[in-house]
């Protein structure tokens, strides 16, 4: 990874500039949600070969609906290094999508891991191994910031799942983000920045002709419930698959994304049939 130490030449520069057409940058989400909501599930939809990056139990669900490719545990930042540098250097080239599921359950390993260090190191300094201190913290957190931002720099379609944070706005309402601790919200603010997609993954209830039925939402678009003032980070750069979707997966989202047709929405409520139109191939 370049720093300011090394030098790049003007025509090495040049020679990295390339047309604004949007066809050169591949696709990145992040997904979030509570346990069992369905993110690991809709990565493993994705169509292609895939790499899992691991960071917690969990991807035989991908495998389940169909899901095919690598798997790589990453236990530590020395195995996530390791991972992205190998990525870099060509092995990329070998998938369609990366996955790097459970990215909140990576950020505490790596903060362990930092505090274990940090004890073993000088036991005297601190009060016990598997108590983080505050470099351990902005350790992990500083990991997590630069290691994300090389996986969406690679050339390769990405997915990272993680976990729900649950903070307050200004006013004091809820306020639900990608669960990165650091910085009162800044960590999950600064990684969701960088994604093309952010989507929030819940069960919901719809009424349709047949009754009552549960789908798997996403949520694509910053949202206030006005029952309960709680507050959901999202966003979607490609400004085409509305406010929500309704039991899509990766492929039918990227079809949408990459077609001439956005998702129609329902805004009454509750919607009579699922928002989520499921595009023919």
């Amino acid at each position: 990874m370049a720093t300011d130490r090394n030098i790049m030449t003007e025509e090495e520069f040049e020679a990295g500039l390339f047309d604004l057409d949007g066809a050169s940058e591949f696709k990145n989400f992040l997904i979030y949600g509570e346990p069992g909501s369905g993110k690991t599930r809709l990565a493993g939809t994705a169509p292609g070969q895939k790499l899992f990056l691991a960071g917690e139990p969990g991807y035989i669900s991908a495998a389940q609906n169909g899901g095919k490719g690598r798997v790589r545990l990453i236990p530590d930042p020395s195995t996530a290094l390791a991972a992205v540098s190998w990525l870099e250097s060509g092995g990329s080239s070998r998938f369609d999508w990366v996955i790097a599921d459970g990215g909140n359950t990576m950020q505490t390993k790596f903060m362990l891991g930092y505090a274990a260090e940090a004890f073993d190191k000088r036991p005297e300094s601190r009060t016990h191994r598997n108590l983080p201190d505050k470099p351990d913290y902005l350790n992990a957190q500083n990991f997590m910031k630069g290691w994300i931002a090389r996986l969406i720099d690679l050339p390769v379609n990405l997915i990272v799942t993680t976990h729900v944070m649950r903070t307050e706005t200004d006013d004091g309402d809820p306020w639900v983000k990608p669960g990165f601790q650091g910085k009162e919200g800044e960590v999950s603010d600064y990684i969701s920045g960088q994604f093309h997609c952010v989507g929030f993954i819940r069960p919901h209830t719809i009424k349709n002709e047949e009754g009552r039925k549960k789908v798997r939402r996403i949520l694509w678009e910053s949202t206030k419930d006005p029952k309960t003032d709680t507050s959901y980070v999202a966003k979607d750069q490609f400004d085409r698959l509305g406010k929500y979707t309704d039991n899509l997966t990766m492929p039918e989202i990227m079809e949408i994304i990459t077609g001439n047709e956005t998702v129609p929405q329902v805004e009454s409520a509750p919607p009579k049939k699922s928002v989520g139109k499921k595009v023919k191939r």
